[in-house]
């Protein structure tokens, strides 16, 4: 049986699973997409890795200043933590934080959009979101919450993809070994998003 064979029979075992598979797949290709426009824009329309401006550097300060004033419960200090990294070691980077926002931001994109290293590339977006979020851009709050879903059920989101056919090549389940995430049961979800 073939990957795509595999896939079908895993799709048939439960319309629920068919129906979050196909909008995970759908969503993933567009998150991607913007992923992949974003930092394209940003190396060829914007000019960051040319233009000899800190372009993220802005973004950054705007980051340090909102948690400077924020005033929530920070046992651990991570803010401070933060704040010293970006003031002491991001801030004195320019350059180089401007090409790694481009790079991440493009192979982000390209990863997603083919399902591959779907669980790091989520991971590093999730990184770079809580930074977009902490410097003020308000529209993140959407992709976080994608980010964190995909992390609870990646496989739904990449079977269509190239790591469902390095599960598939590897003979691992497609999706669950015991099938009980999200598979339904006489019809009705066990358990919900």
């Amino acid at each position: 049986m073939g990957y795509i064979n595999a896939v079908k029979a895993e799709l048939s075992k439960s319309w629920w699973n068919t129906v979050v598979v196909v909008v995970f797949t759908i969503a993933r290709i567009i998150y991607g997409w913007d992923w992949f426009t974003a930092g394209w824009e940003k190396m060829t329309k914007e000019g960051w890795l040319t233009d000899g401006k800190f372009n993220s550097g802005g973004l950054i300060q705007g980051m340090v200043t909102s948690i400077e004033h924020s005033h929530g419960s920070d046992p651990l200090h991570l803010n401070d933590l933060l704040v010293f990294f970006a003031n002491n070691i991001f801030l004195h980077m320019g350059g180089l934080v401007d090409f790694l926002v481009v790079f991440f931001e493009i192979f982000i994109g390209i990863f997603v959009i083919f399902g591959l290293g779907f669980i790091w590339s989520l991971v590093v977006a999730l990184f770079l979101n809580l930074q977009y979020a902490a410097a003020g851009a308000a529209n993140n709050f959407g992709y976080l919450l994608t980010d964190v879903i995909w992390i609870k059920f990646p496989k739904y989101a990449n079977l269509i993809g190239i790591d469902g056919y390095l599960r598939y090549r590897k003979g691992k389940a497609l999706l669950n070994a015991n099938n009980n995430d999200l598979v339904s049961h006489g019809g009705t979800a066990s358990r919900a998003l």
